[in-house]
């Protein structure tokens, strides 16, 4: 996407925000406000959108506004208030553009002048200063749902993305809480402008945390980009060895953050009606107990591994006899196409070890390693203990 077009769609991204803008109340942060201050805040409502539409001399405070800007000449509402006025009364939205100017050098603390700045900067296709006035309303938390999606825009274009990427590394306030917004990426395009914002966020030094970082995993997997999503999340883990990470359920056991969000890279432990599943430490080590009643046939277990298409073993372990495992518990390989592979056990006695085989090769990479309930002939309430679970590649 060239420059021009990407801030043609920038442009028309704008207009909801700054309609909405409108709408915001202004905060009276100036104390001792003359009967012609609160009059100019009352008048109109403080947008140039439309204003030359609007022309009314009837409606317009400009002719009312000398004194309270003679009060107090820096005052930015008041400021606002005389350009939106004059444009009402002239049609001159040429004078407005240019006057707008003066709004960014009296501060950021206006909703009304914020509006008109992006006013300005969609009109002239100046993308630092709306990246300026986006960041002074994402400081005051305003309009978080209208910015975010313009600033999802931003990120499909490398110059646009630099410059969001800059703004980022200067660790505004809010940072952390643009990175955990990713229910509002749909379109692949802006899934993927993420991940390419946060991988030159991290090359610059600036390591993410985990909350940072796993909202956009999902999505990235759900388009096809696994591989994109296992980089951002190594980045943060370190080095994997194996396909299947914490085969002995050991960071699955320990305590997390009562916020830690959930990785796909790691154990999923489900819950629903009829079973629980939960992981902890005994004198044996870690270990994974899963609560099931018979009911149904429950996901109750998935990791997304680092495998790769081909043939693979299951080594389990756990509490014996290892026989009432491979009865009531399946695996299962599952690609993001929905193609399962089952994994059937093989050589299935009564000690703590159970080995499985894909009947068939996996034809996909990072597939999901899946722990479901088999259909019972009867139901009771069971518990299972399982000690350990390596995945292996059969045939190099």
């Amino acid at each position: 996407m060239s420059t021009t077009s990407s801030a043609t769609v920038l442009q028309r991204a704008l207009l909801p925000v700054i309609l909405m803008a409108s709408l915001i109340a202004t905060t009276v942060y100036y104390a001792g406000a003359s009967t012609q201050f609160l009059a100019l805040r009352a008048g109109g409502d403080g947008a140039l959108l439309g204003a030359g539409e609007q022309k009314s001399p009837k409606n317009a405070p400009a002719l009312a506004t000398v004194p309270a800007l003679a009060a107090n000449p820096l005052d930015q509402q008041a400021v606002n208030g005389v350009i939106v006025g004059r444009a009402r009364a002239s049609g001159d939205m040429g004078r407005a553009l240019r006057e707008t100017g003066l709004l960014r050098q009296l501060g950021w603390r206006s909703n009304r002048a914020l509006q008109n700045l992006l006013w300005r900067a969609g009109t002239t296709n100046d993308i630092p200063l709306i990246m300026d006035t986006l960041d002074a309303l994402l400081r005051r938390e305003r309009l978080l749902a209208q910015i975010y999606p313009i600033l999802n825009l931003m990120t499909i274009d490398p110059s646009f993305r630099g410059l969001l990427v800059r703004r980022l590394e200067a660790r505004p306030s809010w940072r952390r809480y643009y990175f955990m917004s990713a229910s509002d990426l749909v379109k692949p395009t802006e899934i993927v402008g993420r991940y390419e914002v946060m991988q030159q966020v991290q090359r610059r030094g600036d390591r993410l945390t985990r909350n940072e970082i796993a909202p956009i995993l999902p999505k990235l997997i759900a388009i096809g980009q696994t591989a994109n999503a296992f980089i951002l999340w190594r980045t943060h883990e370190g080095s994997v060895t194996s396909p299947l990470a914490d085969t002995h359920f050991e960071a699955a056991a320990r305590s997390k953050p009562d916020d830690a969000l959930p990785v796909p890279f790691e154990w999923e432990l489900g819950s629903g009606g009829g079973f629980f599943v939960d992981a902890g430490r005994d004198t044996g080590g870690s270990f994974l107990s899963i609560d099931w009643d018979g009911r149904g046939v429950p996901s109750l277990v998935g990791q997304t591994t680092t495998a790769r298409a081909g043939r693979y073993r299951l080594e389990v372990t756990g509490a014996p006899p290892m026989t009432t495992v491979s009865r009531k518990i399946g695996f299962r390989l599952a690609c993001a196409n929905g193609a399962m592979t089952e994994l059937t056990p093989v050589n299935v006695g009564g000690g703590p070890r159970m080995r499985l085989v894909t009947a068939t090769a996996v034809r996909c990479d990072y597939p999901q390693l899946q722990l479901f309930g088999l259909v019972q002939p009867s139901t009771s309430a069971g518990s299972i203990i399982l000690r350990s679970i390596q995945l292996v590649r059969l045939g190099g």
